[in-house]
């Protein structure tokens, strides 16, 4: 198998996997339940802004900071999950296809129609990353 099809058959397949880690160690719900109230919140901020109610701003903003945390609290342990499986197989992929190059039957903007092996699992994991976490509601 040429070397083009075995880098996007694996990337396809770990994108797959880091969405499954985040969809398992995520809570979709509570995810759109602070994505809500974040917006609720900036709305309140702008109102707030308007009327020239700079307490009203700061303690929105404080509430807004709260928010981000918790957004950040409920991805911190699925990025370093994915982070510890994505160095893993990229180590693999880096000890497999070392020297590699892909020739593109077409020429993407700004990359080229000749690329490394790693520039080619950048361009393939975008898409499908994007979709397998629309797929699965990961936040």
């Amino acid at each position: 198998m040429s070397a083009i099809l075995e880098i996007l058959l694996f990337t396809v397949g770990l994108s797959f996997l880091l969405a499954v880690i985040y969809r398992l160690l995520t809570n979709p719900q509570e995810m759109r339940r602070i994505k809500e109230n974040m917006k609720e919140v900036q709305a309140k901020v702008k109102k707030a802004q308007k009327a020239g109610d700079m307490d009203q701003v700061n303690a929105l903003t404080s509430e807004m900071l709260k928010g981000s945390q918790q957004q950040f609290t409920q991805n911190m342990k699925p990025m370093i999950v994915s982070m510890l499986v994505f160095f893993v197989f990229i180590g693999f992929l880096r000890g497999q296809y070392q020297g590699e190059w892909v020739l593109l039957p077409f020429a993407v903007p700004f990359i080229g129609s000749v690329i490394g092996w790693f520039k080619w699992y950048i361009v393939i994991t975008l898409p499908f990353t994007f979709m397998f976490r629309k797929m699965l509601g990961v936040e």
